[in-house]
């Protein structure tokens, strides 16, 4: 073959090659879209070109690849234009909000919420703790205490005397609602001063048991579990679990009032009727978390979108415009640069982002609704939680889709792991709650028949039997006499009797742990030394 046709055949050669791998290329996008489950639109565009390139007459492919341009150029002068930003903001579920409102609304003069609020701008709470128990008497929180021997502390409290019977007259009221948040990054801010309050109470209580004012003390540890029934009534994870902290501040001091005070008939009945309306409904309290949680990761897809004044919706220009705006200092406004990229995202967004926030929803609902099931009695919780998706596992790397579905599973597969957590943390409350019951009776024994009694057995009259059922393992407690007094624990999840004993052990690096014995121990209090004495075992 002549040396100038060889010449003139290789860009030719060229040509075809890079046409094949270009449709191979095509060819495999378009398998790993279906594989993988890529939005129909994507699919859409691989196809039309895949065909385009193929199908399509050689005639026609230039004003097809024209058309194209032409759409691409119109994309760019379309980011570069000016934006009338003023009037849109970012999308909110306002109707889905409200009527979660309207569902769980209390009024006012019923709404203990009212009046906590109106606390939480007293100066005992602009630390951590209220001062005195910093400074004066850091263990008037955990024990009784005399203010002949804690003076300073005793004048402090002396002057909460206003802040104490508001906040008892806040825990007279049965029914508390704070406001509902859902926006993405804003949290309530109120745990950290209820649980202030609870300790302001626990420790003037401690003060009047000390000094034989029992019924003033007795009422303000009742009143610190109504902060915990408070707490319990509102729709979040974290409150559940701040109340589970309040309610155990002072159902511990009532177990040592129980057993060391040689309270009256009187005092165990009322301190009984505290406990036994302190409900633990785990069906009821699920679907409540995850409405709120349904509402929650809403809020954060939601700001993918934008709405204005007219109700016209639109694919949002800065999608973290919201947490922007709560966060100011730490995320200034947009540069010229950055607004036209985030612009330009939008286009991608067309391609991925569902066209409603309605439609959005509906996939998020889908997302949760497994976690239901976890509502019912016969739930399986031995059943280990999948790991996350977000975990580079070989079981995750088959679910991996690229859509919109998917990342709503991530959002969701997040909560799984943390709703069987809960609900071991629901148990062991519960089986606190029955454990104090039981030690409730135990007393009612020993007042009448002089000494505690031998087994559970002798006291199985003067209790419901339900309250000697282990929620954690549908089994019994474990009661043994001891010198001083007795022994009650929970048997652990494994069901096997340690006697009381709960020791983890960690990995040297702190990065796992192992339970090698899981008793719960309900009475005695485990005391701080041993705490301690644990800690520190541990980190040798």
């Amino acid at each position: 073959m002549p040396k100038e046709k060889q010449e003139k055949k290789k860009p030719k050669i060229v040509r075809r090659t890079l046409k094949w791998l270009g449709l191979g290329l095509l060819a495999i996008l378009l398998i790993l879209g279906i594989i993988f489950q890529a939005p129909w639109k994507v699919i859409t565009l691989l196809v039309i070109i895949l065909l385009a390139c193929t199908v399509l007459p050689k005639p026609y492919r230039k004003w097809f690849w024209l058309s194209a341009a032409v759409i691409v150029i119109a994309l760019i002068i379309w980011v570069f234009l000016p934006d009338d930003n003023g009037d849109w903001r970012p999308y909110t579920f306002d109707e889905e909000l409200a009527a979660l409102e309207a569902k769980y609304a209390i009024p006012d003069s019923e709404n203990a919420a009212v009046i906590y609020n109106q606390l939480f701008n007293v100066s005992i709470l602009d630390g951590n703790e209220p001062e005195f128990l910093v400074r004066s008497n850091p263990s008037s929180v955990s024990e009784p205490w005399f203010a002949e021997d804690h003076p300073e502390a005793a004048e402090w409290l002396q002057k909460q005397k206003s802040t104490i019977a508001i906040l008892m007259r806040a825990c007279q009221k049965k029914q508390c609602r704070f406001e509902i948040q859902v926006a993405w990054g804003s949290f309530p801010d109120y745990y950290s001063d209820m649980r202030q309050l609870a300790h302001l109470l626990i420790s003037a209580a401690n003060n009047d048991i000390a000094e034989n004012r029992t019924n003033a003390g007795l009422e303000k540890y009742l009143s610190v579990i109504q902060i915990a029934k408070h707490l319990y009534q509102q729709l979040t994870i974290i409150d559940f679990l701040v109340g589970a902290a309040v309610e155990d501040l002072a159902t511990t001091r009532l177990k040592r009032f129980i057993v060391t005070a040689n309270p009256t008939e009187e005092h165990l009945t009322l301190i009984e009727e505290a406990l036994s309306e302190t409900k633990h409904d785990w069906g009821s309290n699920l679907p409540k978390f995850l409405e709120h949680d349904k509402l929650m990761a809403k809020s954060l897809l939601s700001m993918a979108y934008e709405i204005n004044p007219k109700g016209k919706v639109r694919l949002s220009r800065d999608p973290i415009a919201a947490i922007r705006a709560q966060f100011s200092e730490e995320l200034p406004p947009l540069t010229y640069w950055q607004r036209k990229l985030a612009k330009a995202g939008t286009i991608l967004g067309w391609f991925f982002v569902p066209a409603t926030p309605q439609k959005a929803a509906k996939i998020i609902d889908a997302a949760y609704q497994r976690y239901y099931a976890m509502a019912e009695p016969d739930f399986d919780w031995t059943h280990e939680p999948q790991k996350p998706l977000l975990l580079l596992t070989a079981s995750n790397f088959t679910r991996i889709r690229f859509n919109y579905h998917y990342f709503t599973e991530l959002i969701a597969d997040m909560s799984e792991e943390g709703y069987h957590r809960i609900h071991d943390i629901y148990l062991r409350t519960t089986a606190e709650q029955r454990g104090s019951q039981i030690i409730i009776a135990l007393s009612r024994y020993k007042n009448k028949i002089g000494h505690w009694p031998e087994s559970l057995d002798d006291i199985k009259s003067l209790a419901p039997a339900e309250i000697f059922v282990d929620p954690i393992n549908d089994s019994s407690f474990v009661y043994k006499l001891t010198e001083e007094n007795f022994k009650l624990y929970s048997k652990g999840k494994n069901n096997i009797d340690e006697d009381g004993q709960y020791n983890t052990k960690w990995a040297p690096d702190y990065s796992w742990h192992k339970v090698e014995e899981d008793d719960r121990l309900i009475w005695p209090p485990r005391s701080r030394k041993a705490k301690e004495e644990k800690t520190d075992a541990e980190q040798q």
